[in-house]
C-alpha cells in the first residue's frame, strides 16, 4: 500500500509539473503571439455569449445563428478582436486578457440572469438602472442568491488585485508597433461598420431589443445601446422647419375650434384619471389556456359598455417606464436610441412638456402615484421634471396586503386616487402606476387554494404554475378596478378614468399565442360618468393622452395639438421626430428658445405626517400621531435614531434617545436613501 501510495505521489508530481509547464508554454504564447491569441479568445467569447444569449445549453442555435446570420456571426468576433487588441499596446498583457474576458463574461452572465428573472436582454441602460434596482433585488432573488453574487463579486476583485499584483509584464514591449496593428485594426473595424450600415446589414434603430439580440448578437447590440442614446438630429431640423409644422398644426387647431363652436361644444374639465396595471392584458385571450372562471370579469365588463380597445405600446415583458414616459408626454419612444429610457437619459436634467404641464394650464392639480419605491426608475426626480405636484409612493402607504413574491397589492391604490382628488378643491390629473403584476412568476405552487385555476392549455408543471401566479394576481387587480370605478361613481364629481396594461407579462408569449392582435398590444377602457360616445379601435400608446383631451376639447400643448390634428396625414412621424428633437435635444424653437417649464418641488404623499404625543415607558420612548408608515424614522438634530414601526398611529425608540427639551421631527425616508416627508418639530418633555 505504501509502494502504491509513493507511485501515486510521484504521478500526482509529474502531472503537476507537466502542467506547470503547459501553462508556461501557454503563457509564453499568449505573450509573444497576441493576434493569434486575440482571434482565438474572440471566437471562444462570441460563443459563449450566443450560448448564454439563447439560453441554450446546446451549441444548435450558435450554429444556426452563424449559418442564418453569418455576417453578424463574424461581425461579433471582430468586435471581440477590438475589445482584446488593447492588449497589443500594454505592459500588463496577461492581466489585461484577464479584465477584458471578466468584462464580457459578466455581460453574458447578467444577460442570461435577465432574460431567466424579466425576459429582456442586459443593456447598458440598465447599468444605469442600478441604482433603482438595487433595493428590489429581493423580488427577484433569495436571500442566499444575493449573498452569492455578492461573494463571487469579491471573489472576482480580489483575485483581480493578486493578478494585478503577481502576473508578469512585458519587458520589451514594442509599442510603436502595438500601436501601429491597433491602428490597423480599428480602421478596419471603422470601414466595416460603415459598410455594415450602408448595406442595411447593421441597424441603429432596434425597436424591439429581445428580438435584436437574437437578430444582431449581444455583444452588438449591448454596444449599440452604449453608443446610441437620444434622438439624432433630423436631416431637415431648422427653425423653419418647426415654424411649417406648427404654423400647419396651428391652423387645424383653429378649425377644429371653428367646428366645435359651431356645435355648441365647450371645454369640459373632469378629473382625469390613468390608471397603468402592471404587465396586465386580457390572459383569456392565449390560445387554448382556460380557467374555471373568468379572472377579469370588471375589465370585461367596462370594456363592452364603454370605449375600449386595444393599446400599442412600446415595450414587451418589461418596460413599464418607457410605456409611462410615451403615454405622459406623447413622444415615440420609436425616436429614441436602442433600448433607451428617456428617464434615465435626457430627462435626469431636462424638464419637458407633459401632460401635467398641459392639465395645468387648464388648472389642474397633477397628482402621481405607485406602490412601488419612489426612486425606482429615478421617478422621484423624473416626475418632478415632468411637472407633477405631488408622488405619492410605497414609501407614504400603508400597505397591509402584499402578494406571495413581495410586490404591494394594487388594492391600496383606491385610497390614494381619492386622497389625491379630496386634496384640492379643483380639477385633477391623476396618474398611477400599479406594481401588483409584476414578475417574475414562480414556477412552483406558492399560492394555497387559487381562486382562479388553469383548466386546460398547458401541460408543463411549471409554466402552469406561471400562469396560475398571474392569473390570480390580475384576478386581485380586476377586484380593485372595480372597487375604483365603484368609489369613483359615488363621487358627485365628472370623471375621465382610463385603465390599461404597461405591457404584456413575461410568460413567453409571442405573436402566433394570442387571438388578437400581436405581443405588443394591451387592452384598455375609457371609464367616464359624462355620457361620452363609445369609440372602439387601437390606439398608439403616445396618442392615448391627446385622444382623452379631444373628448374634452382641450387643445393646448404642442404634442397634444399635434397628435389631435396631424394624425395619420403625410409626414406625420418625420414631423413627431422633429418636434421631440426640439424640445428636448435642439434649439427649442417651438418655445422661442427657452424653456417655460421648471421642476417642481414635489411633495411626496398627499397626507401629513403629524405629531400629537409622546410619552415613556421604562425602557422606550413612544410617539403617537397620524400618517406613520413602515418608513417613518424619527430624526434629533438632523441625526437619525433607531425607530420601531408599530402602526400609522405609533412609533418606538429607546429611551435615552430623547432626552427633556429635545426636538425631533418624524420623517418618511426612502430607501435611495432620501426624506420624502417630514412632520412639523415638536419638543420632547420628560415626565
Amino acid at each position: 500500500m505504501k509502494t502504491f501510495l509513493k507511485n501515486i505521489g510521484r504521478a500526482g508530481k509529474k502531472i503537476g509539473s507537466a502542467g506547470k509547464k503547459a501553462g508556461l508554454i501557454i503563457v509564453d504564447k499568449l505573450r509573444r503571439h497576441p493576434i493569434m491569441c486575440n482571434v482565438v479568445l474572440s471566437i471562444l467569447m462570441t460563443i459563449i455569449l450566443e450560448t448564454l444569449g439563447r439560453q441554450r445549453s446546446d451549441f444548435a442555435s450558435i450554429f444556426q445563428f452563424a449559418d442564418e446570420r453569418t455576417k453578424m456571426f463574424l461581425y461579433s468576433i471582430l468586435i471581440m478582436f477590438l475589445s482584446y487588441s488593447i492588449v497589443l499596446v500594454v505592459k500588463r498583457r496577461l492581466f489585461t486578457y484577464i479584465v477584458v474576458t471578466l468584462l464580457w463574461s459578466v455581460v453574458g452572465i447578467v444577460n442570461w440572469m435577465m432574460l431567466n428573472t424579466r425576459n429582456t436582454p442586459f443593456t447598458y441602460v440598465d447599468i444605469t438602472l442600478l441604482k433603482s434596482v438595487l433595493p428590489v433585488m429581493s423580488n427577484y432573488f433569495s436571500p442566499t442568491e444575493i449573498v452569492s453574487m455578492g461573494a463571487l463579486l469579491l471573489i472576482a476583485l480580489v483575485l483581480l488585485v493578486v493578478a494585478f499584483m503577481y502576473l508578469p509584464m512585458e519587458k520589451k514591449l514594442k509599442r510603436k508597433k502595438g500601436f501601429l496593428q491597433l491602428a490597423v485594426i480599428c480602421v478596419i473595424f471603422s470601414g466595416v461598420t460603415a459598410m455594415g450600415f450602408k448595406t442595411g446589414d447593421l441597424t441603429d434603430h432596434i425597436h424591439n431589443i429581445l428580438l435584436a439580440f437574437d437578430d444582431y448578437g449581444t455583444s452588438y447590440c449591448f454596444a449599440i445601446t452604449a453608443l446610441k442614446n437620444g434622438i439624432d438630429k433630423p436631416s431637415n431640423y431648422s427653425e423653419k422647419t418647426i415654424d411649417r409644422i406648427e404654423d400647419r398644426t396651428d391652423k387645424a387647431v383653429a378649425k377644429m375650434e371653428e367646428d366645435e363652436k359651431k356645435k355648441n361644444e365647450t371645454v369640459e374639465k373632469p378629473n382625469i384619471i390613468f390608471v397603468q396595471l402592471e404587465s396586465h392584458f386580457d390572459i383569456t385571450q392565449v390560445k387554448g389556456v382556460t380557467f374555471n372562471k373568468d379572472p377579469l370579469p370588471n375589465f370585461h365588463k367596462y370594456m363592452k359598455e364603454y370605449s375600449s380597445g386595444q393599446l400599442s405600446m412600446p415595450s414587451y415583458g418589461a418596460g413599464t417606464a418607457n410605456s409611462e414616459f410615451e403615454v405622459i408626454t406623447g413622444m415615440n419612444l420609436d425616436h429614441f436610441g436602442a433600448a433607451e429610457y428617456p428617464y434615465k437619459t435626457v430627462l435626469q436634467d431636462t424638464t419637458t412638456e407633459s401632460m401635467a404641464t398641459v392639465l395645468k394650464e387648464q388648472g389642474y392639480t397633477a397628482h402621481a402615484i405607485h406602490d412601488n419605491s419612489a426612486a425606482f426608475y429615478d421617478r422621484d426626480l423624473v416626475f418632478s421634471q415632468l411637472g407633477f405636484d405631488t408622488f405619492t409612493t410605497k414609501e407614504t402607504m400603508n400597505i397591509k396586503k402584499w402578494t406571495e413574491n413581495g410586490w404591494a397589492k394594487d388594492s391600496v391604490l383606491t385610497g390614494c386616487i381619492n386622497d389625491s382628488l379630496n386634496s384640492t378643491d379643483g380639477e385633477d390629473y391623476v396618474y398611477c402606476i400599479s406594481v401588483q403584476g409584476h414578475g417574475d412568476y414562480p414556477t412552483t405552487e406558492i399560492i394555497e387554494n387559487p381562486e382562479i385555476k388553469v383548466t386546460g392549455g398547458i401541460d408543463d408543471e411549471a409554466m402552469k404554475n406561471k400562469y396560475t401566479y398571474y392569473a390570480n394576481q390580475v384576478y386581485q387587480m380586476d377586484q380593485f378596478v372595480g372597487d375604483l370605478v365603484k368609489s369613483l361613481e359615488k363621487r358627485n364629481e365628472k370623471t375621465i378614468l382610463v385603465m390599461y396594461g404597461d405591457h404584456l407579462p413575461s410568460l413567453n408569449i409571442e405573436n402566433e399565442d394570442l387571438t388578437y392582435g400581436n405581443k405588443y398590444e394591451t387592452s384598455y377602457f375609457i371609464w367616464d360618468n359624462m355620457g361620452l360616445q363609445k369609440t372602439d379601435g387601437e390606439i398608439e400608446a403616445y396618442d392615448l393622452g391627446s385622444e382623452i383631451l379631444k373628448k374634452c376639447h382641450i387643445h393646448n400643448g404642442v404634442m397634444n395639438s399635434f397628435h389631435q390634428t396631424r394624425k395619420g396625414t403625410e409626414n406625420y412621424q418625420e414631423d413627431m421626430k422633429n418636434l421631440q428633437y426640439d424640445m428636448l435635444y435642439g434649439k427649442q424653437y417651438v418655445w422661442n428658445q427657452e424653456n417655460p417649464f421648471k421642476a417642481t418641488d414635489l411633495t411626496f404623499g398627499i397626507r401629513d405626517l403629524e405629531v400629537t404625543k409622546a410619552y415613556e415607558t421604562d425602557d422606550s420612548v413612544f410617539i403617537v400621531g397620524n400618517n406613520f408608515t413602515n418608513y417613518a424614522e424619527v430624526y434629533v438634530d438632523d441625526v437619525q435614531i433607531n425607530t420601531t414601526y408599530h402602526n400609522e398611529h405609533l412609533l418606538e425608540v429607546p429611551k435615552d434617545s430623547l432626552e427633556d427639551g429635545d426636538t425631533f421631527t418624524v420623517s418618511i425616508v426612502s430607501k435611495a436613501p432620501r426624506v420624502l416627508r417630514t412632520s412639523k418639530p415638536y419638543v420632547y418633555k420628560e415626565k
